[in-house]
């Protein structure tokens, strides 16, 4: 009898707990949207919201599409509402962020204004943003009038720069905000992406920093001394003096802001290293396999291949036409012969 009553109690709860995730997790499928609120978790990044919830904290995908237009700051213990589906990574994706924003009024004197930059610091909201730089943290308020077009979303560690003057109530008020672009301005002209319909709706600049692990053969993410930048490879890209985007290699690329709201990078220099000198080939030719290791640089790619890794070095006669931008695990098909230093030098290298 114990026995029956323990088994018949443990159906009860397992169905509750199911009852209960279904309630806090819904499931749909791709194509149906699920709508959540919650407050905004201190992990939150410009890729993903972390969403506190009376369930749990949901980790919901930010895409270029997601309409951010009333919930620019996604910042610590800000209510937001998402409206969501299941994307084919099998991630929430927001199509939808919103929340309620509350700023205040005051008159500014226009006529002396600052320009300062800096990072959002914690405590940042819809009215106020603390601003923090190199000699301390500014407090700036915003108004209704503040222009943050520039700024696809608020998140700690953004790095910005900020327009910004005295106000009646004697506190500095933000009078435009935008991503910071306060590396040096390059002379390549950023006419945009053609090929994918993006125009520049800002000069050109550059700066300088690591590859992130998180990089693409389409995204560039770039660890900078002002933050993380995040940047679309344009399929224009000139990147004579860069074919390997390795987590760790020091890289500049020259990049703008365009219509689709993102930065864009049309000009890579690896700081890293160079592409080998040339030498003299023999005639016969080796096709591998493999994939790219870790360890690869501008010179010499370290191909993984079934048989061990092969250090295959790059030079000036190689053809990267097949494959642009090495990456880290991205598999490839390469031609080689072997050089004078007895090295074995690529021929051609070409995605598979």
């Amino acid at each position: 009898m114990k026995n029956k009553i323990s088994r018949v109690i443990s159906v009860l709860l397992a169905s509750l707990m199911i009852t209960i995730c279904a309630i806090a997790f819904p499931i749909v499928s791709e194509a149906a949207e699920a709508t959540f609120s919650g407050t905004i978790s201190d992990k939150t990044t410009g890729d993903i919201l972390y969403l506190v919830t009376s369930g749990g904290t949901m980790e919901i995908k930010i895409d270029s599409t997601t309409d951010l237009s009333t919930s620019k700051f996604l910042l610590p213990g800000n209510k937001v509402t998402c409206v969501c589906s299941v994307g084919s990574d099998e991630y929430w994706h927001a199509s939808r962020i919103s929340g309620s924003s509350s700023v205040g009024s005051s008159a500014v004197d226009t006529s002396k204004t600052y320009t300062v930059t800096g990072t959002v610091g914690k405590g940042s909201n819809e009215g106020i943003l603390f601003l923090k730089m190199s000699d301390g943290t500014m407090e700036l308020k915003l108004d209704t009038t503040t222009d943050v077009s520039g700024v696809r979303a608020f998140v700690l560690g953004k790095s910005l720069k900020v327009v910004c003057a005295r106000g009646s109530d004697a506190y500095m008020h933000a009078i435009s905000i935008t991503d910071n672009s306060t590396a040096s301005a390059v002379t390549t002209a950023a006419t945009g992406d053609q090929s994918s319909g993006v125009t520049a709706i800002s000069s050109a600049y550059s700066v300088t920093g690591t590859v992130d692990k998180a990089t693409t053969a389409s995204t560039l993410y770039l660890s900078t001394k002002d933050g993380m930048y995040q940047m679309k490879i344009d399929s224009g890209l000139n990147n004579a003096a860069c074919h390997a985007l390795i987590p760790g290699q020091s890289v500049t690329a020259g990049f703008y802001r365009g219509s689709d709201e993102w930065l864009h990078t049309n000009v890579l220099v690896n700081n890293t290293s160079k592409l080998s000198s040339t030498t003299t080939l023999d005639a016969a030719q080796l096709t591998v396999s493999g994939t790219i290791g870790g360890s690869t640089t501008e010179s010499t790619l370290y191909l993984v291949t079934s048989g061990g890794t092969m250090q295959i070095r790059m030079d000036g006669t190689t053809n990267f036409a097949g494959c642009p931008i090495l990456i880290k695990g991205k598999s490839v098909q390469v031609v080689c012969q072997r050089g004078a230093d007895e090295y074995y030098h690529a021929v051609s290298i070409a995605s598979k």
